[in-house]
């Protein structure tokens, strides 16, 4: 698993709000959001170490949803743990 500075080196974009980042990364199978939600701690920036949350993809084209439309999207859909429970 790549850390966030690892993943932030590497994003072709980045979406940003209130409750974190998601890294879009392009890869030989597609591509990948990496999901930094820190925001949810109150912290206003990822460790540079830190592990992705949670991790979307292959997709064919690089439509992720920002990270408060993503957590809204988990909870809907039954994820009530998603949080990297390693931090």
């Amino acid at each position: 698993m790549l850390s966030y500075k690892e993943a932030e080196e590497k994003a072709e974009r980045i979406l940003v709000d209130g409750m974190g980042e998601a890294l879009i990364l392009k890869r030989e199978e597609g591509y990948y959001a990496l999901y930094f939600f820190f925001g949810l701690y109150g912290r206003k920036a990822p460790d540079p170490e830190e592990e992705p949350d949670f991790v979307e993809g292959p997709k064919a084209e690089p439509d992720f949803r920002d990270p408060f439309d993503q957590v809204k999207w988990l909870e809907r859909n039954g994820y009530t743990v998603f949080i990297n429970e390693s931090k």
